[in-house]
């Protein structure tokens, strides 16, 4: 009985807690090159309300093994209809500005500034350092990547109230 009790608890917290999987639907390279999937895949999941998560990854030019990687979630979305065809582009929430050092194998916060970023499947991605004290923009800056953007395969349920 104790093993039937233990068994059950486990499959229900599993299924009951587990992380939602995320599935690969559209990836882009940094000229705007489609790698992966199709853009209006992403395009109906996107007008469709699903959750998206996008990838992405920072090498140095010198030393393409020395890299950070990325992921988030996107908070707010654009398609842009123009006259050279659709593209994506997705804000993330703004975060503490970050410093990695490889050297020491750490990464530090940069006190008072603000990292804001706009991806596009297009690969011009649009990024702004804000100080939060004075509100000076520090740097903004249009720079080329490719960008993996993730959907939510089974999004769990949510309860109304």
């Amino acid at each position: 009985m104790r093993l039937l009790f233990t068994f059950s608890f486990l499959l229900i917290s599993t299924l009951g807690f587990s992380q939602n999987a995320w599935k690969l639907i559209y990836e882009n390279d940094a000229e705007g090159s489609a790698l992966h999937g199709k853009l209006d895949e992403l395009i109906s999941a996107i007008q469709n309300g699903a959750s998206i998560r996008i990838y992405y990854n920072s090498k140095k030019s010198i030393d393409s093994d020395t890299y950070v990687e990325h992921t988030a979630l996107v908070k707010f979305f654009t398609i842009m209809n123009s006259p050279k065809g659709q593209f994506v582009t997705a804000q993330i929430d703004p975060i503490v500005g970050q410093i990695p050092n490889f050297e020491e194998e750490t990464m530090t916060l940069k006190e008072n500034l603000e990292w804001s970023l706009i991806a596009s499947t297009n690969g011009k991605n649009d990024t702004m350092t804000r100080n939060v004290i004075t509100g000076e923009i520090i740097s903004h800056e249009v720079r080329n990547w490719g960008t993996k953007w993730f959907v939510e395969d089974n999004p769990r349920p949510t309860s109304s109230h």
